[in-house]
């Protein structure tokens, strides 16, 4: 058995913090490199370049499936209930996950939504 994974982008206090370091690898690059005053300014290459390799590896490795949710930055969390739809418009969906009492997630999905016909 195939286990769909569901790939995300999470919101809330952990999101804000999470993607804020990244950001801040990425706005050290372009300063360095509009601060450097040679051609090819290698510190703002390479700190651009981790960036992005940051960025591709948190979206890759951020994703849910039916019994298990998994972040960048944790191990696979066992889920105690299945994902529930708190927002929707057109394309753009956001999840909230339980992982136990204390601890819930807001899923940002981008989905492509079904639409069911009258036949």
């Amino acid at each position: 058995m195939i286990l769909k994974k569901n790939y995300f982008i999470f919101l809330g206090k952990n999101g804000l913090i999470y993607y804020s370091w990244l950001f801040v690898v990425l706005f050290i690059g372009l300063i360095l490199g509009y601060e450097g005053t040679s051609k090819i300014n290698w510190p703002a290459i390479i700190f651009i370049v981790i960036f992005f390799i940051i960025l591709i590896y948190s979206l890759l490795s951020s994703y849910y499936t039916e019994s298990y949710l998994k972040l960048p930055y944790k191990i696979k969390m066992p889920l105690k209930q299945a994902p529930n739809k708190v927002w929707a418009w057109r394309v753009f969906n956001i999840y909230q996950v339980r992982i136990d009492n204390l601890h819930q997630y807001f899923l940002f999905r981008i989905e492509k939504n079904k639409v069911e016909s009258g036949k």
